[in-house]
């Protein structure tokens, strides 16, 4: 902040869009939103649209020095800032074309010419991940693997399949569980979250996503009352693949490739996309917790597996997940 001549950061926080916030305070706000501020030096304030009673409980899950809670992000951090930032000094907000406008409104009317985007400043900072955020993620693969293996195997309706992993899940630890199926692999292979049920071919797939204590993983795995051979060739060279990989310019090379991405947390939301195989092909800096995700077109049909992993440098890298695990 120091070196681009800020005098505050306004990072925003929301049940979609946590992760930012989450990773600097370890504050998530499950039912509303907020607005941290950070300054050159001394702790961050939270601006929370919670209601006071809700101090309490804030303070003792986050690391912050002021908790205020306002009714208005926008005008309260507009006036804070005109308290605490000299004039000519610049205001950093993170993903500012994204800010909803009932906050950037105020914000902009005050100190317009200010404001000035730090996405990528933040992004620089944000990865590779420490050891406690890698213990994090091994933690909720753990829980997103077990709720899997939980899915009955002759299963033939998505209702059994989503029961038997929300409970194992939550029974886990789990804050956060998002499911989708593609429930005939044969006809299509687009992942839905659905409302209600609906019947389950021989093969399938499932891709879970799980919180722990704010740290986000993704899953996928394709399910089939007995696993062919080429499935398992298909982990295996995708697991290699991945942990092998130091910084992604471009993807496998392999005929039955149809897509794959890189994804990390590089923002507000828990995973934005910094490579994929139709770009961006940027690198990713060894030690980035991401989550790989492919498609492959095998000689029996259509295959889909997506695992979190530790980018690798001069060490291979690391899966959270065994995907060759029964």
């Amino acid at each position: 902040m120091r070196a681009a001549g800020l005098g505050a950061v306004l990072l925003y926080t929301s049940f979609p869009r946590p992760s930012a916030v989450a990773w600097l305070t370890h504050f998530v706000p499950y039912w509303n939103e907020g607005l941290l501020v950070v300054l050159p030096s001394g702790a961050p304030t939270l601006l929370a649209a919670f209601s006071k009673r809700m101090q309490g409980w804030i303070r003792s899950v986050c690391h912050v020095g002021e908790v205020q809670s306002v009714p208005h992000l926008g005008r309260a951090a507009a006036e804070l800032l005109g308290e605490r930032v000299p004039g000519a000094s610049g205001i950093g907000v993170l993903e500012l074309d994204a800010l909803p406008w009932p906050v950037a409104e105020p914000l902009a009317n005050v100190h317009g010419p200010r404001l000035i985007d730090v996405t990528a400043l933040f992004a620089a900072i944000r990865q590779p991940a420490d050891d406690t955020e890698i213990k994090l993620a091994r933690r909720a693969a753990g829980i997103a693997a077990k709720a899997l293996d939980s899915i009955p195997r002759a299963a033939v309706r998505a209702s059994p399949v989503l029961s038997a992993i929300e409970k194992s899940a939550r029974l886990d630890g789990a804050e956060e569980v998002q499911a989708r199926l593609a429930p005939d692999l044969a006809s299509g292979t687009v992942l839905r979250r659905l409302e209600g049920d609906l019947p389950l071919s021989g093969r399938y797939a499932v891709e879970l996503s799980v919180a722990y204590k704010g740290t986000w993983i993704r899953v996928v795995r394709c399910c089939s009352s007995s696993t062919p051979a080429s499935w398992r060739k298909a982990e295996r060279w995708t697991s290699e693949w991945a942990t092998r990989t130091s910084g992604i310019s471009a993807g496998p090379f392999s005929g039955d490739v149809m897509f794959w991405s890189l994804e990390a947390c590089v923002g507000t939301q828990p995973y934005s996309v910094v490579a994929s195989a139709v770009g961006p092909r940027g690198t990713v800096s060894a030690g980035t917790l991401a989550c790989y995700s492919i498609k492959l077109q095998l000689p029996d049909g259509p295959w889909l597996g997506a695992m979190p992993v530790v980018i690798g440098g001069k060490e291979p890298g690391r899966l959270l997940v065994d995907p060759l695990r029964d």
